[in-house]
């Protein structure tokens, strides 16, 4: 999400500074123009001011995403690290953060969810992500009354994109299969954002710049089938979909969980939830972000899928190539 929120300010003529920890590749950023410094959420917090001296505003989008690690690690990260950067924004005198959460604090609860849902749903006891976002919420209301931030908190839903390794490299490897297995029919609304969409959200949330928090997960409405299949073609495949029944998806992930699996390659993601999400339509309503801050998101389901797989040939070994074919 870094990169695709740097693109943008830097199209808009905006400065930058990019705080990247040691041996990250950040030759995207400098190619943009921005100015790199070195850093990690788990420094002190005067540590991090140095690195914010100067700057009018301060955008917080890194997390250790579903990632191996214990509930310490995470919340070192998550929890602790944006404390430090809100409350380090705040002391050099930063008037406004924006704040990436997740959709992911509201935990297991029937939709409609809004803006005003509570977050009190059920978290599976091993998603330490969805706590930890939960858990840096609290946190964000806290530097909100002591330091006087104005901070805007979104919350996207799972997002894809170019230089995402985590939810796209597992979509284009089912891209890339010859039958591709459908969770239902694959016809309803799944919550999956473009993070060129999140990253214009974020950009108008600086323009506007409200101390107040949104729902983005719907930025171009789209089907199991529209993403998968239309990520399929962008490739240049012609995969055929297979649906499998709902109710049996739903069985296999309700054993599954409870045997002690996890999403695949999403350490903590419950299975129940990510099949009711794929399966029962989208949950969220995204509505208030464009009454209020007048957001429209500028990337359609076609151009945001051909500009993934463009960044995606070449770079990611997909189920074919890794298999030798």
């Amino acid at each position: 999400m870094g990169s695709h929120v740097a693109e943008q300010l830097r199209a808009a003529g905006s400065d930058v500074r990019a705080l990247q920890r040691p041996h990250s590749d950040t030759r995207h950023l400098t190619d943009l123009g921005c100015e790199v410094v070195q850093g990690d959420l788990t420094e002190s917090v005067e540590s991090l001011t140095s690195a914010m001296r100067g700057c009018d505003a301060v955008v917080h989008t890194a997390a250790a995403v579903y990632t191996k690690g214990s509930w310490a690690e995470i919340e070192a990260v998550n929890v602790e690290g944006t404390r430090s950067v809100l409350t380090g924004a705040a002391r050099v005198g930063i008037g406004h953060a924006v704040h990436l959460s997740s959709v992911a604090v509201y935990g297991l609860r029937p939709g409609p969810i809004d803006e005003a849902t509570p977050l009190d749903g059920e978290l599976r006891s091993g998603d330490g992500y969805a706590r930890s976002k939960r858990a840096a919420e609290l946190v964000v209301d806290e530097v909100r009354r002591s330091e006087g931030l104005a901070v805007t908190v979104l919350r996207p839903a799972a997002v894809f994109g170019e230089r995402d390794r985590l939810f796209t490299v597992r979509l284009a490897r089912l891209a890339a299969l010859p039958v591709i297995p459908m969770l239902g029919r694959g016809d309803r609304e799944v919550p999956v954002v473009y993070a060129g969409n999140v990253a214009s959200a974020v950009v108008r949330a600086l323009t506007v710049g409200p101390d107040d928090t949104f729902v983005l997960a719907a930025d171009t409405p789209m089907s199991q089938r529209d993403l998968v299949l239309g990520l399929a073609r962008a490739l240049g495949r012609r995969p055929r979909a297979l649906p499998l029944p709902t109710a049996l998806v739903r069985g296999s992930a309700r054993a599954a969980e409870g045997l002690g699996f996890s999403a695949p390659g999403a350490q903590g993601l419950s299975l129940v939830r990510a099949v009711r999400l794929w399966t029962g339509g989208n949950p969220y309503r995204t509505q208030r972000i464009l009454d209020a801050l007048g957001w429209s998101p500028p990337y359609a389901l076609e151009a945001a899928v051909g500009r993934t797989a463009a960044w995606l040939v070449g770079r990611i070994p997909l189920a074919h190539e890794s298999a030798g074919g």
